[in-house]
């Protein structure tokens, strides 16, 4: 028996049945049951004693279960049905947490859906719905955003609804103790080849973490800047082994480095995905240079072919070997243009050969292993310019080869003095003879343009009508 109760039953027996005084006017005065309990409850220092005064004597009664401890107020909980309070969590925790409730929401869905067979026929009665989800979510959430995704959750369709969240890279928790925030990664896929950053927010309601906001957003036009070891990780994903085989600059990544890896299935190469720094996009536009037929990483013959580092560059290497740029061979912005005939250039009848000059025909890994990064990479409706420090390099979408060389600054210049010995050039040669010429001019300056409107388009600008001296020189390919 508590101690309050063998309290009240004191004091009632020293009333009397019915609160009536026993007769001595000087014995004892009738008190209420809440005055009695207050009176006959004491704290240890006062003896744990209950008392009434009467004739000037006090009466006592042991109390049980003596305790040093403080006689709770009844006006509170009982102590063993109290809510329970939230812990200080670290990442798996948060983790787990995360991913149960998420299943739970979603089996909730999909379990009351089957029941009242929802369809786009047969819509969502949300009344029924929504007492179920109340131990994984909040009301506002539930009279929120829960309700929205009902309205479309049964459509009978393919659209995506379930964060596919990838929680061992980029997750971080932010608490402020019944407060929790979440930020995870939802890493593209094949279905969904665009990556998003989920925020979740929780609340500690009724004992337990309760699901109250979340939000996504694309990682298009964003750069993560995914290390490798990240890349690999996500990678995993897709079979029982991975091995990188190397970084390549992708059209398909929107001129961003991606990571190449090779996947095995029952310990053989199944096949090999690229997977993009910048915001996890899947990548395919690398099969010339990587191979997934051999079992070790894939090289190319020009790999094969390269000449052994000099201490210098072996040193170069060793500086960088922390950086993420030590993930391509060559991490400079040197000339790409030597010193040759540009005329004899354009003679040159075997586009993109190993006599072409122009480097027509490269993919972006080619460049970037003969010269290293580009000063930037800017993508454009037809694919990507990769900028030197003497040319800028076009890439066609389509087959992400270099299409249209821009040559700029004095290296532009020292191949013709003028526009009048461009055109004595031109005009001179048996083959150039069949390009049209005409001279044009804009806000960018005048230009001397010579088109055969099948093949090829060069154009020459100068900030005078003499052309003296040349500032850029455009060659393009325009049956790519």
């Amino acid at each position: 028996m508590s101690k309050v109760a063998i309290g009240i039953m004191s004091g009632v027996l020293a009333l009397g049945i019915g609160g009536c005084s026993s007769g001595n006017d000087d014995t004892a005065k009738p008190v209420n049951a809440d005055e009695t309990s207050k009176q006959v409850v004491h704290k240890e220092e006062e003896k744990s004693t209950n008392a009434t005064e009467g004739n000037n004597k006090t009466e006592t009664t042991p109390i049980e279960n003596e305790s040093k401890e403080e006689t709770k107020d009844e006006s509170k909980p009982d102590a063993s049905k109290s809510e329970k309070k939230p812990t200080i969590l670290v990442d798996n925790e948060a983790q787990k947490i995360l991913s149960e409730n998420l299943e739970a929401i979603f089996s909730t869905f999909d379990k009351t859906g089957d029941q009242y067979d929802w369809t786009n026929a047969n819509p969502a009665d949300y009344s029924k719905l929504a007492p179920k989800l109340a131990p994984y979510a909040t009301a506002s959430f539930i009279n929120g955003d829960l309700k929205d995704l009902a309205k479309k959750y049964y459509c009978e369709c393919d659209e995506h609804f379930k964060p596919e969240l990838n929680m061992d890279v980029r997750f971080d928790i932010e608490q402020n103790w019944t407060d929790l925030d979440i930020v995870a990664l939802e890493p593209a896929t094949d279905m969904l080849n665009m990556g998003s950053q989920w925020e979740f927010g929780y609340k500690f309601e009724d004992g337990k973490w309760k699901l109250d906001a979340w939000k996504a957003k694309s990682l298009e036009n964003e750069n993560l800047k995914l290390t490798k070891e990240e890349a690999k990780t996500l990678a995993s994903a897709y079979g029982d082994k991975v091995e990188y085989d190397g970084a390549v600059t992708s059209l398909d990544a929107d001129g961003n480095k991606a990571y190449v890896f090779r996947i095995y299935k029952d310990g053989k190469p199944n096949n090999a995905i690229g997977i993009s720094a910048a915001n996890t996009k899947l990548v395919y536009d690398f099969e010339e240079e990587f191979s997934i037929d051999e079992d070790v990483p894939a090289t190319t013959e020009k790999d094969a072919s390269k000449e052994k580092p000099t201490d210098a560059e072996k040193a170069e290497q060793d500086n960088s070997s922390q950086d993420d740029s030590s993930d391509t061979d060559k991490n400079n912005t040197t000339a790409t243009l030597g010193t040759f005939d540009i005329f004899s250039q354009y003679l040159n009848l075997e586009v993109g050969g190993p006599d072409d000059n122009m480097h027509f025909g490269y993919l972006p890994e080619d460049l970037i292993a003969k010269f290293g990064k580009p000063i930037a990479i800017t993508t454009t409706s037809n694919g990507a310019d990769f900028q030197y420090s003497d040319a800028i390099y076009s890439m066609s979408r389509a087959n992400g080869k270099v299409y249209k060389v821009t040559i700029t600054g004095s290296k532009a210049a020292s191949y013709y003095k003028d526009f009048a010995a461009v055109k004595k050039t031109y005009e001179g040669d048996g083959v150039y003879g069949a390009f049209d010429s005409e001279e044009t001019n804009d806000s960018e300056g005048y230009h001397l343009v010579f088109d055969n409107y099948s093949t090829a388009r060069h154009t020459y600008t100068a900030d005078n009508q003499e052309g003296s001296p040349i500032k850029k020189i455009v060659v393009e390919l325009t049956d790519q």
